[in-house]
């Protein structure tokens, strides 16, 4: 008897996950189309929704057109956009940024600060930052959680880097272990360009996003920058059928240059000492950009890729970084028709990463396979399907 409920709890789980991620995926969904959508019974649909706007997780709108028949006129669902609030960190080699934004993806607080990121005080560094500029959204009653992006090759499914740049490390570090011996508030931390990624799937889930490619473009001109890698950082989030593909260690997205030259501490053919002023001399700029679209055009093309992302603080530059893109893609095309790819500033400037982060992390709430609003825990659902 017991294993019978235990069962039936477990696909009453299963099915609370499936709705909420249908009405995520489907703003203003009726109940009768989530029932249709799922194949599930009026019943269970009546019941779950109802325990869902109990808990506050979604909330009806307004109300729908009445069918050629007439009739009742559907309610509409949505998600509650305003339950809680995710925190995302980008951490940099000499400085952060940290960004709070609702379920809706909006941003409610910004902001970027110098530090000197370090092996040794990496873990509790993010801890503190994080707690401290929850404390500023006044407290972390309804922190669901936090997302960290950074430089690296990183398991963010175990939370484990295996390689860092701006860490100095080359062996792994068990990220979410060392986070979790010091609180309960569920941590993710994905790779920068693909924290980005993460971020277009979570927050423009409408638009129909399925193979992109995000380029990730950073100029930092602080000391530590400039002298490991010319101060010019590069990498690519790359989605394919809705996935990020991270690859089999990790290291897709990972990036130098087709036309890199032996010996480069830089990522492309450009000298070292002339990519070091890419940011106030505009023929390196250019020349830059047009090897990176070089680059890009031939992802684009092998893997008929119908979007490119530009995103970082490339975007506050006075040159049109999409047409150079959309230049060389088209150049580098073999057949007659035009290749059906939009390239596009992210618009999210130097928030990229840290929106993107909390992307990832509200992304991997709603595609979780369970959803325990059934528990008679007193822990928030949100924060308990992070752990499932």
């Amino acid at each position: 008897m017991a294993r019978s409920s235990g069962i039936d709890q477990t696909e009453k789980a299963r099915n609370a996950a499936r709705i909420i991620r249908t009405i995520w995926k489907n703003p203003l969904i009726s109940r009768y189309e989530i029932a249709e959508r799922l194949h599930l019974e009026k019943s269970t649909i009546t019941h779950q929704v109802s325990r869902l706007l109990e808990l506050g997780l979604i909330t009806e709108i307004s109300e729908g057109q009445a069918g050629p028949a007439g009739g009742r006129k559907p309610i509409h669902l949505a998600i509650n956009k305003d339950y809680g609030y995710i925190i995302g960190i980008e951490m940099q080699v000499e400085a952060y940024s940290v960004v709070a934004v609702n379920l809706a993806g909006e941003v409610l607080r910004f902001k970027t600060a110098e530090k000197l990121i370090t092996q040794e005080s990496f873990i509790q560094d993010v801890l503190n930052i994080a707690i401290e500029f929850a404390q500023e959204m006044g407290g972390t009653e309804r922190l669901i959680g936090v997302g960290v992006g950074m430089g690296g090759i990183i398991d963010s499914d175990r939370g484990i880097i295996h390689y860092s740049i701006p860490l100095h490390l080359t062996s792994p570090m068990n990220f979410s272990a060392a986070i979790a011996e010091r609180t309960s508030i569920p941590f993710l931390i994905g790779n920068d360009a693909n924290c980005c990624s993460w971020g277009e799937l979570a927050f423009h889930k409408a638009d129909g996003l399925k193979n992109f490619l995000f380029a990730l473009v950073q100029f930092r001109t602080g000391d530590v920058a400039l002298q490991e890698y010319g101060g010019v950082g590069v990498g690519f989030g790359i989605v394919i059928d809705s996935k990020v593909y991270t690859g089999t260690n990790f290291t897709a997205g990972e990036f130098r240059s087709a036309y890199w030259t032996e010996g480069n501490r830089a990522q492309f053919s450009i000298p070292y000492e002339e990519i070091m002023t890419v940011t106030r001399n505009p023929a390196i700029l250019e020349r830059f950009v047009r090897e990176m679209g070089r680059n890009v055009a031939l992802f684009v093309n092998t893997f008929n890729l119908n979007k490119v992302f530009i995103g970082g603080n490339i975007e506050a530059y006075d040159l049109d970084v999409p047409a150079i893109f959309t230049e060389e893609i088209k150049r580098n095309w073999m057949y007659p028709m035009p290749p059906a790819c939009e390239v596009s500033y992210s618009t999210l400037g130097e928030k990229a990463v840290a929106y993107g982060a909390a992307g990832m992390l509200l992304y991997r709430i709603f595609t979780s396979t369970h959803l325990p609003v059934d528990s008679d825990s007193d822990q928030d659902p949100l924060v308990l399907s992070l752990h499932l």
